[in-house]
C-alpha cells in the first residue's frame, strides 16, 4: 500500500471540503439575505417571505378588503403568501442545485463509502444545517 498517495488523497479531499465549506457559506449568507415577493392577480395585496419561508411583510394596497368576505380575503391572503413562498423555494433550488451537484461530485470522486467517507461527514451536515435552517420546519422533522 503506498502511503504516499493515500496521503495525498486525502490531503486534497480535505482541501476540497474546505473550499466547499466556504462556498456554503457564502451560498447561505446570500440566500438569508433574499426576500420574495408575491402580488395577488387583482393587485390588492402582497406578500413578502424570507430565504426560510416566513412572512416578514403583509401589505394591502387599497381599501377593497374591508368589503370583501371573511373567507374570500383569508384565501387572497393564503394564496399570495403560497405564491411568495415557492418563489423563494425556487430561488433556494436553483441556488442549491449547483452546490448539491459539487458535493455528490465529491462524494462519488471519494468513492462513496470508502474511508474518505468520514472525512466528507462534516460537509454532509453543514450541507444539512443550510438547508435545515432556510426551511424550519424540515429542521424539526416535520
Amino acid at each position: 500500500m503506498n502511503f504516499g498517495n493515500l496521503q495525498a488523497q486525502m490531503e486534497q479531499a480535505l482541501a476540497q471540503i474546505t473550499e466547499k465549506q466556504q462556498e456554503m457559506r457564502k451560498v447561505e449568507q446570500d440566500l438569508l439575505s433574499r426576500t420574495a415577493t408575491a402580488r395577488s392577480k387583482d393587485r390588492m395585496v402582497s406578500a413578502t417571505v424570507k430565504a426560510g419561508g416566513e412572512l416578514s411583510k403583509l401589505e394591502f394596497h387599497d381599501d377593497r378588503y374591508r368589503t370583501m368576505a371573511r373567507a374570500e380575503l383569508a384565501d387572497a391572503v393564503v394564496k399570495v403568501v403560497e405564491q411568495a413562498r415557492a418563489d423563494m423555494l425556487n430561488q433556494v433550488n436553483e441556488t442549491m442545485a449547483p452546490q448539491l451537484g459539487d458535493i455528490a461530485d465529491l462524494r462519488e470522486s471519494l468513492g462513496g463509502a470508502s474511508p474518505f467517507s468520514e472525512f466528507l461527514a462534516p460537509l454532509m451536515k453543514m450541507q444539512k444545517d443550510v438547508t435545515d435552517s432556510l426551511n424550519p420546519e424540515r429542521g424539526n422533522g416535520k
